[in-house]
């Protein structure tokens, strides 16, 4: 298996080495399928490079926390019947408070994960909100792939494959947006979210 936190540090990439950071990658090694933990991980190199090209601050810990646990409710064993986004983010706050974050970092985290689904940014949400809703849309859209590094892009590829993301993750959206047709995701698909990830910039 690869060494995460080494692989990232290789692309220049701000690795926190902390409890909760140790903590939350274990625990989606452990129950998240493999192309949804790769795509959490790369989702936290994009959001990292787009910073950069920002030229904005951010609370590597936050970020990186809520980058690797953003699709956790996308897990049947942490789907507790309500909109993914929510269920997941609801977890990974309990999750970091357990692991001695402080409750503000612990609900920026939760802000992360909501927000990462958000129809639209509030103007009140934290830069990590808004870096983990553009990368993640990088990582299945393509949204602004073309403004980072080429070669960058092919190293956090290469390091984290896609392995089949656009069926597996296509997959997951039409289950949750059947069974939950109120919550943002059905929306999403309604509005033509399928095409827009088979269509995306990557070869799978």
């Amino acid at each position: 298996m690869t060494n995460t936190p080494a692989a990232l540090r290789e692309l220049g990439m701000p690795v926190p080495d902390s409890p909760v950071a140790r903590r939350a990658l274990e625990l989606i090694e452990e129950r998240e399928p493999a192309f949804l933990v790769n795509h959490s991980i790369r989702s936290y190199a994009w959001a990292v490079t787009l910073a950069s090209i920002d030229q904005l601050d951010f609370d590597p810990e936050v970020l990186y926390v809520a980058a690797l646990l953003h699709d956790i409710g996308l897990v049947p064993e942490f789907d507790a019947g309500g909109c993914f986004e929510v269920d997941g983010a609801d977890y990974a706050e309990g999750f970091a408070i357990e692991a001695g974050v402080p409750a503000v970092a612990a609900r920026a985290i939760r802000e992360a994960v909501v927000l990462h689904m958000a129809a639209e940014m509030p103007p009140q949400a934290r830069t990590e909100s808004r870096l983990l809703d553009e990368s993640t849309g990088t990582d299945v859209r393509g949204h602004r792939l073309e403004e980072l590094p080429t070669t960058l892009v092919s190293r956090v590829v290469k390091a984290f494959p896609r392995l089949d993301f656009k069926r597996e993750f296509s997959v997951r959206f039409v289950d949750q947006a059947a069974r939950k047709p109120g919550c943002r995701v059905a929306e999403m698909v309604a509005a033509g979210m399928l095409s827009q990830i088979a269509d995306a910039p990557f070869d799978e």
